[in-house]
């Protein structure tokens, strides 16, 4: 056998190795037992060449006993190792170059690495390192773990760049396997549907390949927008059509950032001149607002273009609302008026009421067939149903006890709701389902179809300002001048909870999926769960009373003297200020895209637009 030795000092003592800036220092895996040399034992020269004839004549362990071995071209890498006293090779060199052809179409990877060092010697050692390298491997092959990561890290410190370049080449892509593109489809969208956005965008960077899996994994982006809470629609233009759930979740991601970045579009145009703003609605295409100045006026969301102003109220509009280009307004005049808003006239006109209509709303049906209610509630404490009119009816002004001025029946009216004792402050209803508030100190529950009293909801002690429905949980909230919230069981009738927390008037609540927020007087807004009646966030920062607010499962928008904030429902933080230098915040609403509020402002009234949608949405 062959024995090369080398000087421990030289070779693998740390405290001699020429240091290198580069490269950390390791500990030597070697076993320091005192002996000054290393002995590497190489077994005998062998073949690589798979057609090159060798005999090799060794000593059988067991028997003493020659044997010829021939070479097995099996393998490009399967190099026979034979361990004895000596060797004989016999190699037909002149056809070295066409073999190595050959063993490089069997071994891409070896081949590659053959070429590399056959090209990096000089040719009078070609041949000799050919005979050295299948023993210099097989006694690689032949240590430990530690000591040839030691050799291999004493190679790559004496290395050039170009080689370490080359051997970078040759490991990162045995490193980089790509186990999803190899995959399945179907198998792949498995494993993508337990990321979360971020890590999806992440994962569509890696290459086109993931980036394409990634891209069509509807299924994944639709999961992410319903769990993030957006809607479905585009928040854009809700008619157009969905083709990839991923640029959908990209936009509304986008609109939040926008909305948290303060990067908005902001438009003021004056309306209403110094008259109090009572009630606010709008859409993409249109705004509708109602004042006590007993118009009611329509512009363009787009450019705030007045289109029109609606006249016939003989006192100041306190409530509206509308579906469709179908409106429905309520006055101080005690009458109810049907608009068409494609023509500005108005087609109907009801009567019934003895004092100011102080709220309304216009039912959905939830069943094919059922026609949508209009449901006002008046300070006369009396509440009436009416069918909503069809664009297509005749028009006419009827009167609330059965005949027109024509004595013929009214086919609009339905019944009256009688059994408050004051003032109707709040309606909400769901269904059939219909909830009032009163000044009387109660609220009450009635079935829409049948005009029925359901329950009577007894236990504030001041005035009722407001209620809502949550009919996810068959509950009902109402606020109180009692400084309380109550929430109540719509099946029994039993006060569930009282929440406590506001030190005045409670006159504002709204409800989401997960938050119920209630806005006092006393400038404070308060986020709760609707579940369990814990108080998450106690949102301070306005001077004054809180004259209006809304909110979604991100965001709280609310308004009081001196401007309009907002704030994080989730964490409770304050957001920023989106308006300031106003003297008060008549009303505010918003959409995923825009926010829309009436201000005053040196005694008069304007509206301010914020477009979150123009930045950065494409």
């Amino acid at each position: 056998m062959n024995i090369l030795s080398f000087p421990s000092s030289s070779l693998i003592t740390p405290s001699k190795m020429k240091q290198e800036p580069t490269l950390s220092p390791i500990a030597s895996p070697l076993p320091s037992d005192g002996s000054n040399v290393i002995q590497l034992t190489l077994g005998p020269s062998m073949s690589i060449l798979n057609n090159c004839r060798t005999t090799t004549t060794t000593t059988d362990e067991q028997n003493n006993s020659p044997k010829e071995m021939d070479s097995d071209p099996a393998s490009s890498h399967d190099y026979r190792r034979q361990e004895g006293r000596g060797s004989a090779v016999t190699c037909n060199v002149a056809n070295a170059a066409v073999v190595v052809e050959e063993h490089t179409k069997r071994a891409r990877t070896a081949n590659k690495m053959d070429d590399f060092l056959l090209s990096s010697v000089d040719e009078s050692s070609t041949l000799s390192a050919i005979w050295q390298l299948p023993s210099m491997i097989h006694t690689f092959d032949s240590l430990s773990p530690n000591l040839k990561s030691y050799l291999l890290f004493q190679l790559l410190k004496r290395s050039s760049t170009n080689t370490l370049q080359f051997i970078n080449s040759v490991i990162m892509p045995v490193l980089k396997h790509d186990f999803l593109s190899t995959l399945p489809l179907e198998v792949a969208r498995q494993i993508t549907g337990y990321l979360d956005a971020y890590s999806l965008c992440q994962a569509s960077g890696v290459c086109r390949k993931w980036k394409s899996i990634v891209d069509a994994d509807h299924r994944s982006w639709k999961r992410l927008i319903v769990q993030d809470g957006y809607s479905l629609h585009d928040p854009l233009d809700a008619s157009l059509h969905i083709t990839s759930f991923k640029k959908l979740y990209a936009r509304h991601h986008t609109l939040k950032q926008n909305w948290r970045k303060g990067r908005a579009v902001e438009q003021s145009f004056r309306g209403h001149d110094k008259f109090v703003v009572t009630c606010l609605q709008f859409d993409d295409d249109k705004i509708v607002s109602g004042a006590d100045d007993s118009h009611v006026n329509i512009y363009s969301t787009a450019t705030g273009k007045k289109r029109m102003t609606l006249e016939g109220h003989e006192g100041g509009v306190w409530a509206l609302q509308y579906v469709g280009n179908t409106l429905v307004t309520g006055s101080t005049d005690r009458r109810v008026r049907v608009w068409d808003m494609d023509t500005g006239k108005c087609t109907h006109v009801f009567t019934g009421h003895t004092s100011t209509i102080r709220c309304l709303l216009i039912t959905k049906p939830i069943r094919p067939g059922e026609q949508p209610m209009i449901i006002t509630g008046s300070r006369d404490a009396t509440l009436r149903v009416w069918r909503l009119p069809d664009p297509k009816d005749r028009a006419g002004h009827f009167h609330g006890n059965g005949s027109n001025n024509s004595d013929a029946l009214n086919p609009y009216f339905v019944h009256s709701l009688v059994g408050h004792r004051q003032s109707v402050r709040a309606i909400a209803a769901h269904g059939h389902t219909l909830v009032s508030g009163s000044y009387d100190n109660t609220v009450r529950v009635w079935d829409i179809r049948s005009g029925r009293l359901l329950h009577l909801l007894e236990g504030h002690t001041q005035k009722v300002y407001s209620v809502v429905i949550d009919a996810e949980r068959n509950r009902c909230m109402s606020g109180s001048m009692d400084t309380s919230v109550r929430i109540w069981d719509l099946e029994t009738g039993e006060c569930i909870k009282k929440l406590d927390g506001h030190s005045v008037l409670v006159g504002l609540l709204g409800l989401s999926h997960q938050y119920l927020v209630s806005a006092a007087a006393d400038s404070i807004l308060r986020v709760w769960s609707p579940e369990t009646g814990v108080c998450h966030h106690a949102l301070s920062g306005h001077g004054n009373s809180i004259t209006c607010f809304q909110h979604d499962n991100d965001k709280v928008i609310s308004g009081s003297e001196g401007g309009l904030k907002m704030w994080d429902i989730q964490t409770g933080r304050f957001v920023r200020d989106l308006i300031t230098q106003v003297d008060g915040v008549w009303r505010v609403a918003f959409d995923g895209r825009r926010c829309v509020a009436a201000v005053q402002k040196k005694n008069e009234t304007s509206f301010r637009i914020l477009d979150f949608g123009v930045h950065r949405m494409d």
